[in-house]
């Protein structure tokens, strides 16, 4: 029972990191461009957060065991790593996936101790990671030359529309976020409602006081963006998110969100793009799951 508790605290300090360190996933844009407060896009992101994973983060609720046995050990070891590298990563302000964190581990673990993954659900999530930052860039680019070739006439009205749908684009991103990311974590104290409470508590506390490093990092320094520009990499990254979430696939947010702000910027010929930014991202990407893997093949 006591590693029970350890895992529900572990849970609780990485739903802070998470939230603080994945709101930029949701909210950078409006807050960056100033559509809304900064306290309006927190308690944006974090509403959206929460909903996501009391409604939809069900859908996660096995998936991790057919990686990993469900034995509390185990259990509490994937926690443990995982609250460091997302120290780490908040510490050096680098978006990081959690969900890549977590099955890079959870895959470690069961070759060290032999158990039996379900092989076919292991390929269809790597296959998921490896398809849906090329699936971002290519929608993402798409629609934006697709946008870019609609002749505007009022050009402020057309500004009004997209604040306003950027806020609830926002919102929906902060829900898909919510689904798949935390309904992985919370499937790791097996979704139970003292669980899911410490959650969400932990889910506010971070959006509100470690938010402040990350929050415009996704939406300014990778791509100056366009209200369309911005709306349409939020629609692609919370389209596919959701999808995943559907078929009870771990998918980062920060992994679609930052190669559909990639398409984005690869639309405009004209536009000064700085690649540099992303590449970081996506070694992060590599690099997150295979030390994951590693340190837990080590430790247990």
């Amino acid at each position: 029972m006591i590693l029970y508790y350890i895992s529900i605290f572990f849970i609780a300090l990485l739903s802070m990191i998470v939230s603080g360190n994945n709101l930029s996933a949701a909210v950078g844009t409006v807050v960056g461009s100033r559509i809304v407060s900064r306290w309006f896009g927190l308690l944006l992101g974090a509403g959206g957060f929460s909903l996501g994973l009391l409604i939809e983060g069900r859908f996660l609720s096995n998936s991790i065991f057919r990686i990993m046995p469900d034995v509390p050990y185990y259990i509490l070891v994937v926690l443990f790593i995982s609250f460091i590298l997302f120290a780490l990563a908040t510490f050096f302000r680098v978006p990081l996936s959690l969900t890549m964190a977590i099955v890079g581990i959870s895959i470690g673990i069961s070759l060290r101790v032999g158990f039996s993954m379900d092989l076919s659900y292991v390929y269809f999530v790597i296959s998921a990671w490896v398809l849906a930052p090329v699936l971002s860039i290519f929608f993402s680019f798409y629609l934006n030359r697709k946008v870019s070739s609609i002749n505007v006439n009022n050009a402020w009205k057309a500004a009004r529309i997209y604040k306003i749908l950027l806020v609830i684009i926002s919102f929906l991103t902060a829900f898909t976020l919510g689904a798949n990311t935390f309904g992985l974590l919370a499937s790791l104290g097996h979704d139970s409602l003292f669980t899911l409470g410490i959650m969400i508590v932990s889910i506010f506390i971070g959006a509100i006081f470690l938010s402040g490093g990350v929050i415009k990092r996704v939406s300014q320094d990778i791509y100056g963006m366009r209200y369309a520009n911005a709306f349409i990499s939020l629609l692609v990254s919370s389209a596919l998110v959701e999808a995943a979430t559907f078929f009870s696939l771990p998918l980062s947010n920060t992994q679609t969100l930052t190669s559909s702000v990639f398409g984005s910027g690869l639309s405009y010929n004209t536009k000064a793009m700085i690649s540099r930014p992303f590449f970081q991202v996506v070694a992060m990407w590599i690099i997150s799951p295979l030390f994951g893997m590693l340190v837990g093949f080590l430790l247990v």
